[in-house]
């Protein structure tokens, strides 16, 4: 982890901040990855009505969003970890993130038809389970072209995308403060996966910028030094 935080920023003084938001990212991450892959089990025992309105529906397709998408949850923060010291695992744990991924988006959809708040959330999710089986699939595309820095690119968007599950669930409570159930669900099914892939973006472009800033300044030292007397 701490590998992967240095290319964050190369000021050592910040890593321990970024790290912090890293420790705690990963550890929502897992704790409702955990949630989705025991939901089989832990259905049946909750009585609340929300929960409940899923006994009526589909259990296969419902198992297979919320199975898969806590599969592809947990393990998208093990892969930033790894990718640069293990590839081989990296390779594989990435196929199983691919099927999961997979898997979740066809039952996202039957999710996103049954989705409380009307036809505003069964389009905001319809369009996340879009985006994240298609960034996924363009991922994979450039991963077997070997184009590693394209693939790294879209499977950030594609994490991004995974993430979503821990920002509705971090932002619903504060939401449903100021709105009823119905305006809550609408507005959260679109903000989740909307505002993550906004600050993917951002975080991309402002590293793009970093290591263009960091060459740049590189070859400036060069060329100066090769003109300065004080180094020959």
């Amino acid at each position: 982890m701490t590998e992967f935080v240095s290319e964050l920023s190369p000021v050592p003084g910040r890593n321990f901040i970024r790290l912090g938001f890293i420790c705690l990212g990963t550890l929502l991450a897992l704790m409702v990855a955990l949630y989705g892959i025991a939901f089989p089990l832990i259905l049946p025992e909750m009585q609340d009505e929300f929960h409940q309105r899923y006994l009526s529906m589909s259990q296969t397709l419902v198992y297979m969003h919320v199975v898969g998408a806590g599969v592809a949850l947990f393990i998208s923060p093990i892969q930033f970890m790894i990718y640069r010291k293990n590839r081989i695992l990296h390779r594989y744990m990435g196929r199983v993130y691919f099927l999961a991924v997979m898997v979740g988006s066809i039952g996202g959809y039957y999710m996103a038809w049954y989705a409380f708040g009307g036809m505003i959330s069964t389009v905001g999710l319809g369009i996340l389970s879009t985006l994240w089986w298609s960034f996924t699939l363009i991922a994979v595309i450039h991963a077997r072209a070997g184009n590693m820095t394209a693939h790294r690119r879209w499977m950030i968007r594609s994490f991004s995308l995974t993430f979503a599950a821990v920002t509705l669930r971090l932002l619903s409570p504060f939401l449903s403060m100021v709105f009823d159930d119905a305006t809550t669900s609408q507005i959260v099914y679109w903000v989740s996966w909307s505002l993550n892939l906004a600050l993917a973006q951002l975080w991309m472009n402002w590293q793009a910028r970093t290591q263009v800033g960091s060459a740049t300044r590189s070859t400036t030292k060069y060329d100066l030094a090769s003109i300065s007397p004080g180094f020959h």
